[in-house]
């Protein structure tokens, strides 16, 4: 929270967490390969989305978007890249834990 409060985007990469990201890349090693890739190429962080098999980036400007989604496309180990860019309208925290 104190990083999304303090618009530092580095720190928010680095606290990217989800619990079921160690067993989703132990069934499917694949998104371990793919949350690699990011890293090699700047990601701030990277996330599997639920369960898998969406994983999500954080980058630091559209260059290292661009970058990305070429490397991703490239590499392989994914079937589609999506790019999406923030902040979206209307966004707001309602409630913190």
């Amino acid at each position: 929270m104190q990083a999304l409060r303090a618009g530092d985007a580095k720190a928010l990469g680095k606290a990217l967490t989800n619990e079921l990201q160690p067993a989703a890349c132990s069934l499917r090693p694949a998104l371990r390969l793919v949350l690699d890739v990011g890293v090699d190429y700047g990601a701030l962080g990277g996330i599997v989305s639920g369960s898998g098999p969406t994983v999500a980036f954080l980058v630091s400007d559209d260059d290292h978007a661009m970058d990305l989604t070429v490397a991703l496309s490239g590499s392989g180990v994914v079937s589609s890249v999506v790019r999406a860019n923030g902040p979206a309208h209307g966004a707001r925290i309602i409630e913190s834990f």
